[in-house]
C-alpha cells in the first residue's frame, strides 16, 4: 500500500514535470512559426490554463490555506479576460477596446492580486529566514536598478512617457524584481514546498522578462510589440500552473521547514552596496549633461534604506542572542542545564559577603558507578539529568543549583536557617525515591548530602564548602555500614 503511494505520488511529480516542457514547446513553436494570430490564439488557450490548475491543484492536492490560491485564480482569470481582448482586437481585426481603459484596470488588478499573493508566501516562509529574504529582496532591488537608468528610463524618455507614468513603470519593476528575490530565497530554503516555489519564480521571473520586452518593444505611432512579450508570457502562465498542480503546493503557504541565514561580513558590504548603488546610479546621468533621476532616488531610496535598516536590526539582534548563548554556556553545565562550577562558587561568595544566613548542600549519588558500569555512560547521563530535575522541582526560588562534575552536585541557600537547610536536605534525599527510567529499565539511585550553615563574620565560602564536603562523606561512610546488600536496578 505503501509502495502503491510513493509511486503514485512519483507518477504525479513526473505528470506535471512532463507537463510544463512539452506545453512549454508549444508555446515556443507557436512563437517561431505561427502568425499574429496564431500566436494570440496559444496565448489566450495557454492564459487559461492557471485558473484551471489552481482549481485542480487545489482539490487533488488538499490545500488548506488557499488565500493566496485564490488571488492567483483572480489574476489568472483576470488574464484570460485581457489576452482574449487582444486576441479579438488584434488576431481577428476586430474592435473589442483592448487598448482601452479596460486594459488597464484588468492588468493593475491583475498585477495587484499576483503582488499580494507573493507578499502573503513571503510573509509565511518570512518567519524563519527574515534575514535571508531582506538579502535577497535587496539583490533583486539593485540588480534593477542600472538596468531601469541605463535601458528602460532612456527608452521611456524617447516615447516621451510623462513623469508619474514614469513613476509607475520604475515602482513596478522595483517591486517586482524586490518580489522575485525574495521568491528565489524561499525556493532555496522552502524545504518540501521547493518545487511549487521554483515553479513559482519561474512564473514571476518570466512576467518580469515579459513586462520588460513590451517596455522595450514599444514603438512611437505604432501598435507593433515583440513576440518575445507573448513567449514569456505563456511561460510564465505555464509556470504558474504547474506551481498549483504539483504536490509540493500544500506546503506553499505553510512552509514545513527552512534553513536560516546568517549575515556575515561580506554579506554587510553587499548590503552596503546596494545602499550606495540607488543615488550613484541615479546620479550618473548628470556626469554626461544629463538629468538626475528624481524619481530613482525617492522611490529606489524609500524602498531601499527601510530594508537596510531592518536587515542592520536583525543583525544586531542575532548579535546580542549570540552573546547571550556564549554567556549561558559560560556559565551553565551543558548536560544538565545547572549552574557550573566557576558560576556557583562566584555567587557563594556574594552570599557570603551579604552577612545574610547561607546554607551550603554538597550532594553526591549513590549507586552511580554501578549504573555505568552496567548500562554505560548513556544511562548515567540520563540519570544526571533526572535527578537535575527533580532539583529544580525541589528548591526554593531563592535557591541555586549547580553540577560541579561527575555526579557531585552543590545546592547553595541563602537568606535561610540551619533548619531549613536540614528540611531541604530531606526533600533532596526523597527527590530519588523514584527511578530513573532508561530505554525499559528502572534505575534506582540515591544521594547523601551533606549540609553545612554559616551566618556573619566569620562565615567563609572554603570553610562552607569544607563542611559541607565533610558532612557528606561523614553519612556516605555511614550508611556504607548499614546499607544491605545493592538491589534495585531492574529491567521492565
Amino acid at each position: 500500500m505503501r509502495l502503491g503511494r510513493q509511486r503514485g505520488a512519483g507518477m504525479h511529480h513526473n505528470l506535471v514535470h512532463a507537463g510544463f516542457v512539452v506545453l512549454v514547446l508549444v508555446a515556443v513553436a507557436a512563437w517561431a512559426f505561427g502568425g499574429l494570430a496564431v500566436r494570440l490564439g496559444v496565448v489566450t488557450l495557454i492564459g487559461a490554463l492557471p485558473a484551471a490548475g489552481i482549481a485542480v491543484g487545489m482539490r487533488i492536492n488538499r490545500i488548506v490555506n488557499r488565500t493566496a490560491w485564490y488571488l492567483l485564480l483572480a489574476a489568472s482569470v483576470l488574464f484570460t479576460v485581457f489576452n482574449y481582448l487582444w486576441f479579438v482586437q488584434l488576431g481577428l481585426g476586430r474592435d473589442a477596446g483592448a487598448d482601452g481603459p479596460a486594459n488597464l484596470v484588468l492588468q493593475v488588478l491583475a498585477y495587484g492580486s499576483i503582488m499580494l499573493s507573493a507578499l502573503q508566501v513571503i510573509r509565511k516562509h518570512g518567519e524563519g529566514d527574515r534575514g535571508g529574504i531582506i538579502d535577497a529582496t535587496l539583490l533583486g532591488v539593485g540588480l534593477i536598478t542600472p538596468v531601469w537608468e541605463f535601458l528602460l528610463r532612456p527608452h521611456l524618455l524617447e516615447l516621451q512617457v510623462s513623469g508619474p507614468s514614469q513613476g509607475i513603470y520604475l515602482l513596478k519593476m522595483l517591486l517586482l524584481m524586490g518580489t522575485l528575490g525574495a521568491l528565489l530565497r524561499i525556493a532555496r530554503t522552502a524545504g518540501t514546498a521547493r518545487t511549487s516555489l521554483i515553479y513559482f519564480f519561474i512564473s514571476m521571473g518570466a512576467t518580469v522578462v515579459s513586462v520588460v520586452s513590451s517596455l522595450l518593444s514599444t514603438r512611437p505611432g505604432s501598435d507593433y510589440y515583440s513576440p518575445l512579450v507573448d513567449l514569456f508570457a505563456m511561460i510564465g502562465y505555464l509556470g504558474l500552473a504547474a506551481a498549483a498542480l504539483h504536490p509540493s503546493s500544500t506546503e506553499f503557504t505553510q512552509p514545513a521547514g527552512w534553513r536560516r541565514s546568517r549575515l556575515r561580513p561580506v554579506r554587510l558590504s553587499h548590503l552596503g552596496l546596494v545602499l550606495a548603488m540607488v543615488p550613484v546610479v541615479g546620479s550618473v546621468p548628470e556626469l554626461f549633461g544629463g538629468t538626475t533621476d528624481n524619481l530613482l532616488l525617492t522611490f529606489g531610496t524609500l524602498l531601499v534604506i527601510p530594508l537596510v535598516v531592518s536587515r542592520i536590526g536583525l543583525l544586531m539582534a542575532e548579535r546580542t542572542a549570540d552573546q547571550e548563548a556564549l554567556r549561558y554556556q559560560a556559565h551553565h553545565d551543558e548536560l544538565t542545564g545547572l549552574v557550573n562550577r566557576r558560576r556557583f562558587f562566584a555567587l557563594l561568595e556574594e552570599a557570603v559577603r551579604s552577612g545574610a544566613g547561607v546554607a551550603v548542600l554538597y550532594c553526591d549519588l549513590d549507586k552511580f558507578k554501578a549504573i555505568n558500569d552496567m548500562y554505560g555512560h548513556e544511562a548515567g547521563d540520563e540519570v544526571l539529568r533526572v535527578f537535575a530535575d527533580r532539583l529544580r522541582g525541589t528548591l526554593r526560588d531563592q535557591d541555586i543549583a549547580a553540577r560541579i562534575g561527575g555526579d557531585e552536585f552543590l545546592i547553595l541557600g541563602t537568606g535561610t536557617t540551619s533548619g531549613d537547610a536540614d528540611t531541604l536536605r530531606r526533600r533532596i534525599e526523597d527527590a530519588t525515591s523514584a527511578p530513573a527510567v532508561w530505554h525499559g529499565h528502572e534505575l534506582s539511585f540515591g544521594v547523601t548530602v551533606g549540609v553545612a550553615y554559616g551566618i556573619g563574620a566569620d562565615t567563609s565560602a572554603d570553610g562552607l564548602m569544607s563542611a559541607a564536603d565533610a558532612d557528606m562523606y561523614r553519612r556516605k561512610t555511614t550508611a556504607a555500614w548499614t546499607a544491605p546488600p545493592m538491589e534495585g536496578i531492574t529491567s521492565r
